[in-house]
């Protein structure tokens, strides 16, 4: 690994991301009653930086997005670019919640596989 994150510092950086969400993204989180976790990693999956997760039925319907922080810091390779991998994997997710395929979400440049011609999703506050 490049470069040591703690899990405080993380849940710091996701939780400031998350405050910086639109009002409505944030209204829809709260409506659908998602949790949001933070964990290692994906026991056997140590590539997967996140996981939009769905259970239940009706009003018992359970909804989570978690964040894998060993992978993220990994895949962010360095400092400086930690705050975009954890912005981009929360809204990857969040695109799920919305519905979104992986098919849907190529067509953005946070999907797992963009398209050539993928539209740009905004980078966090204070990235280029």
């Amino acid at each position: 690994m490049a470069f040591e994150c703690s899990e405080d510092e993380f849940a710091q950086i996701a939780g400031s991301e998350l405050d910086a969400l639109p009002p409505w993204i944030q209204e829809a989180i709260s409506r659908e009653n998602v949790a949001i976790d933070i964990e290692d990693e994906r026991p056997g999956s140590p590539r997967m930086l996140g996981l939009f997760r769905s259970s239940g039925f009706g009003r018992a319907t359970m909804k989570e997005i978690t964040l894998y922080r060993l992978p993220i810091v990994r895949a962010a390779g360095d400092r400086s670019r930690l705050r975009r991998v954890i912005h981009d994997t929360m809204l990857h997710e969040l695109g799920h919640l919305f519905g979104m395929t992986e098919s849907d979400l190529d067509g953005y440049t946070i999907g797992n596989h963009p398209r050539p011609d993928a539209e740009r999703v905004h980078p966090p506050r204070g990235d280029s």
